[in-house]
């Protein structure tokens, strides 16, 4: 066997491991070529890990924004408990699986709202910003209490509330191991960190000054072409 023919074999247990229906996306956008569609592969999964962190911490300071706003608002830690302020059915779900979740871990220990908050996901805090259908979210979270976290923004709740649904889906691609190369990743950063401004300013200058993914991002032709490494 010869060194290519190793080269070969490596390459079809590496597409066998990922499988073939999950690899065909980087082979078609490769045009079939297999070594540039593998180092696409490996470069999918460093840009996803470089993404995961400003987008954990947009989803950390929008939780921990809007449950203090919302605690002032109704006087309570457990504000969803209060009866004017009871997300909708979808919500309550949510909010029945956070409780169900802590209950199977720590079945003999007792846990508070802090505990609900922390395990409530990205996608609960970003439906306060919708429409809650016909429970009219408008009325009863935003013009009440939630647009005065986002003074700075210009544009209304819909147009907000579709910006972090974009910022949900690219979160949820990246949790389930989906490709994420295809999207706009230099706007999807720029939209991260505008709506991270608005809830941390901090946050947001801190990823500004150390993020790692605008050199990610410039590592792209340079990995296919197979001139700078694979990190894997």
């Amino acid at each position: 066997m010869t060194l290519s023919d190793r080269g070969v074999d490596e390459g079809g247990r590496l597409i066998e491991a990922i499988s073939p229906e999950r690899f065909q996306p980087f082979l078609h956008k490769c045009g079939g070529d297999r070594t540039r569609a593998l180092r696409l592969y490996a470069w999918d999964s460093e840009v996803a890990r470089a993404m995961q962190s400003p987008l954990r911490d947009l989803e950390v300071s929008l939780r921990n924004r809007l449950h203090r706003q919302l605690v002032g608002r109704h006087g309570r830690q457990a504000w969803w408990d209060v009866p004017k302020a009871r997300p909708n059915y979808k919500g309550q779900d949510m909010l029945d699986q956070a409780r169900e979740s802590l209950e199977n871990r720590r079945p003999f220990r007792p846990f508070g709202p802090c505990d609900i908050v922390a395990q409530l996901s990205f996608g609960f805090w970003v439906s306060l910003l919708g429409s809650g259908g016909g429970d009219n979210y408008e009325m009863k979270y935003w013009n009440s209490s939630l647009r005065h976290v986002f003074k700075e923004h210009r544009g209304g709740r819909a147009a907000l509330y579709r910006q972090f649904q974009f910022m949900l889906t690219l979160r949820n691609r990246i949790a389930h191991h989906e490709c994420i190369f295809q999207r706009h990743l230099e706007r999807d950063l720029e939209t991260a960190l505008r709506l991270m401004r608005h809830v941390s300013p901090e946050m947001s200058d801190r990823h500004e000054k150390y993020g790692q993914v605008p050199q990610v991002l410039a590592r792209r032709r340079a990995v296919l072409a197979g001139t700078e490494p694979m990190r894997l």
